[in-house]
């Protein structure tokens, strides 16, 4: 039996976000390469697309490797940090983190990193998944600005 396969036609790749681009100027774009960018291979499809204005992961280990892959855009850890002692590396890496709960949001207030940490506040729509709670969005938005 023949195993299947996948080949990405990195200038397609590109027109694509070129094309996303045009329908929403205004916009910013993440190109989420977590898991190996789905098997399709992390620092070449993050290299596939410079004008990316970011890329999402999953692991600290991805945003390592394209860090050290030479990728300077803004990295995501779209689910955020698990243990407080990642963050030292998440400041002087200069990462973007999500912070979805409040043992993380205290884990921040109280590190004492060299550089500041970009988070973005994650939110759950409706997955269940991973995010505050809407009946607790206001008082968690509200959250860093006390810090």
């Amino acid at each position: 039996m023949q195993a299947a396969t996948v080949v990405i036609n990195r200038r397609a790749l590109r027109h694509n976000l070129q094309r996303l681009r045009e329908l929403a100027p205004a916009s910013k774009l993440v190109a989420v390469v977590k898991a190996n960018a789905y098997g399709h291979g992390l620092l070449e499809t993050a290299r596939t697309l410079p004008d990316a204005d970011a890329f999402g992961v999953a692991r600290l280990e991805e945003a390592l490797r394209l860090r050290a892959g030479g990728i300077t855009q803004p990295i995501l850890l779209l689910e955020g940090f698990f243990d407080a002692s990642d963050l030292p590396t998440i400041s002087a890496q200069r990462l973007h983190t999500a912070v979805h709960n409040q043992e993380q949001l205290e884990a921040l207030e109280a590190a004492n990193l060299v550089e500041p940490v970009t988070v973005w506040m994650k939110l759950d729509t409706g997955m269940h998944r991973l995010g505050v709670r809407p009946e607790q969005a206001e008082a968690f938005l509200s959250a860093p600005n006390s810090m």
